[in-house]
């Protein structure tokens, strides 16, 4: 796992001071090593963290000639199968999968990307075209960010790395901004920045002069998804898929335990990660290494279910016991580190566990994208449930409505977390599908939406809610409107938080987290069984407990679904207000209604209402904003 930077600029060439300080901008991605290489018109750099062949697999890597140079992060899964082909025609220096990139371009060109399998993201520059190629991986698990100043070109692993050549970034892009508001995340391909994007999963981008040649024509950047599945629905028996799903993981877990340093798993007990280190353990000859970080508030902690996995497996168990102290205190060090906003609070404590995982291995697999291709999430649950709620009679329904409506919130207590559910439950019985789902994810409701109003958060979140099911409307032709919003959840929310949480929080710790759960054939055939399959009244994840019950003690099968999670609303208006007031005192942004944000404050701390979410991402916002103001990053706003 690496980070890699780069600039194209065909009016002069790229300044290696600029390339050194993009580079030390991902220095926490790959502390084992570091590259350069200016060819004009273009300059590539790498941040090394070694994995595969340790001792030869710096880079940049060039093919015999150099003629053509790549700079990778991430892993290809089957680089020996693609090794073996090309050795007849291609000599090879070194045993790192990052050398196959080089060679199966120059015989494939760049539709090389379609043969690949792994989570990637590089840059390959070919002299004698002057061609760049970028992509990113099919499920988008590793990230790549590109800047856009008139004729030159930028690129990097991370936002923050762009921040260092001299480009325009275009100040704050207003859609991006609402969707942030109303999701917690800006979605590929915007970023909080105008002239900056994220390549999408599955996408590849080609950029060559207009003109095919050499000169001052301007650059052409042509984008493409190479990778939109189509899925083809079935109907086996519920063994029968339990028995495939089996297969399909079991080999998604072997692919992922190729590594020449140490290798362990995330184990918190829940289903997906216990799954996973089963597998490991029937895989592996040696005891798997697990890590697991313990809670000191009963409610968040699970080390006793990852203790009890850990002995029925006979794993090298490791496991830290945090304190809310800790994980307050790592709060600023974390949200300082972040490009643009990010409001998912649970990247904090997933950061302390990346952080304590790291001092042990150097790669960990996690149970990561289950829950969305399996229907493990509580609003799931709801989801299925509001078939039956929108089905009563007009009466009764506005009776229950009213009922849920009064219910208490309080995280703190069982009744209250009902009530908090419950209004949540009544905000999902929207009749169009889009707006039901776009009621489960948005952070603000209708009253602490009105802080931010002229980013219109809900329209802009809706928008790209509506191509997102756009997209799983062609990939599930004949799908059930359930199945639709598993396959939205993959393709837009996995990408965008989850795999990008995972992603900051294990890279900042030098830490590689594989996702097997995410290998193609796990996904597309998850992805092609009903919903019957998957939840029914009484039970969800149907397909994959019963498919790995032999792995799973019996206590693990039973259990619930776990949030991890922190007590942020607590935290908010309590050890960490002073802060967050700074923070929302600071904000200079027009969009912000800083007097309704107080308002809100006051109806959250007095239990009123839930608004631990969004008054989150107001922290967030405030603390980078503020942060980059003072870098003297413009911030100024479209339209």
């Amino acid at each position: 796992m690496c980070g890699i930077a780069g600039v194209l600029d065909p009016s002069s060439l790229p300044d290696e001071d600029t390339l050194q300080r993009m580079n030390d901008c991902l220095a926490h991605r790959g502390p084992d090593d570091a590259g350069i290489h200016v060819n004009e018109p273009v300059a590539l750099a790498h941040r090394r963290l070694s994995i595969i062949d340790p001792e030869s697999g710096q880079q940049p890597m060039f093919n015999e000639d150099r003629t053509v140079a790549v700079v990778f992060n991430g892993e290809i899964y089957n680089h020996r199968d693609l090794r073996d082909k090309l050795s007849t025609s291609h000599t090879f220096r070194t045993d790192a999968d990052t050398e196959v990139l080089v060679h199966l371009y120059e015989e494939h060109g760049p539709s090389f990307v379609d043969r690949l399998d792994g989570m990637f993201a590089f840059a390959l520059w070919d002299t004698a075209r002057e061609r760049l190629v970028l992509a990113r991986d099919r499920m988008g698990i590793k990230p790549l960010v590109l800047a856009r100043d008139g004729n030159r070109l930028a690129f990097a692993s991370e936002l923050p790395a762009l921040f260092e050549p001299d480009i325009d970034l275009g100040g704050l892009d207003r859609a991006a901004l609402g969707t942030y508001f109303c999701l917690g995340f800006a979605p590929a391909p915007r970023t909080a920045f105008r002239n900056v994007t994220k390549l999408r999963p599955g996408e590849l981008a080609v950029v060559e002069h207009e003109d095919g040649g050499r000169g001052d024509g301007s650059l052409s950047v042509n984008r493409r998804r190479y990778y939109q599945p189509t899925i083809e629905p079935r109907n086996p028996s519920l063994d029968t898929a339990a028995t495939e799903l089996h297969r399909r993981v079991e080999r998604a877990v072997e692919r992922r335990l190729m590594s020449d340093v140490p290798l362990g798993a995330f184990l918190s007990g829940g289903l997906d990660s216990s799954i996973v280190v089963g597998t490991m353990a029937d895989l592996m000859d040696e005891p798997v290494r697990t890590f697991t970080v313990g809670f000191d508030e009963a409610r968040f902690d699970e080390s006793w279910a990852a203790r009890e996995v850990a002995e029925y497996h006979g794993t090298d168990h490791y496991e830290y016991t945090v304190t809310p102290d800790d994980v307050r205190e790592a709060i600023p060090g974390v949200l300082d580190r972040l490009g643009e906003p990010f409001a998912d609070p649970s990247l904090v404590p997933t950061s302390v566990v990346a952080r304590e995982t790291a001092r042990d291995v150097t790669v960990a697999l996690s149970g990561d994208g289950a829950d969305e291709l399996f229907a493990g999430y509580s609003k799931y649950r709801g989801e299925h449930l509001s078939t039956y709620y929108r089905a009563l009679p007009g009466p009764v329904r506005g009776a229950v409505d009213r009922l849920l409506g009064a219910a208490p919130v309080d995280r703190t207590t069982r009744v209250g977390e009902l009530g908090r559910q419950a209004r949540k439950f009544r905000r999902g019985s929207e009749p169009d599908p889009v707006a039901r789902h776009l009621a489960w994810l948005r952070l603000p409701d209708d009253d602490a939406a009105r802080a931010v109003a002229p980013l219109d958060p809900e329209r802009r979140a809706g928008d790209d809610l509506e191509d997102a099911h756009r997209d799983a409307r062609r990939m599930l032709p004949e799908g059930d409107e359930f199945n639709r919003m598993l396959a939205v959840d993959t393709r837009f929310g996995l990408p965008n938080q989850m795999l990008h949480k995972v992603d900051l929080a294990g890279m900042d710790s030098s830490l590689e987290v594989r996702v097997p759960f995410l290998d193609r054939e796990v996904v597309e055939y998850a992805l092609s069984l009903p919903t019957s399959h998957k939840i029914d009244a009484r039970e969800q994840k149907r397909v994959l407990r019963r498919a790995f019950d032999d792995v799973l003690p019996q206590r693990i099968q039973e259990r619930g679904k776990q949030g991890f999670d922190m007590p942020i609303g607590e935290w908010l208006t309590g050890a960490l207000a002073d802060d967050f007031h700074e923070a929302l005192d600071s904000i200079h942004a027009p969009f912000l209604d800083q007097g309704t944000v107080r308002e809100v404050f006051d109806a959250h701390r007095e239990g009123r209402a839930d608004h631990a979410k969004f008054l989150w991402s107001v922290y967030v916002y405030g603390r980078w904003e503020r942060r980059l103001r003072k870098r003297g990053v413009p911030l100024g706003l479209d339209g």
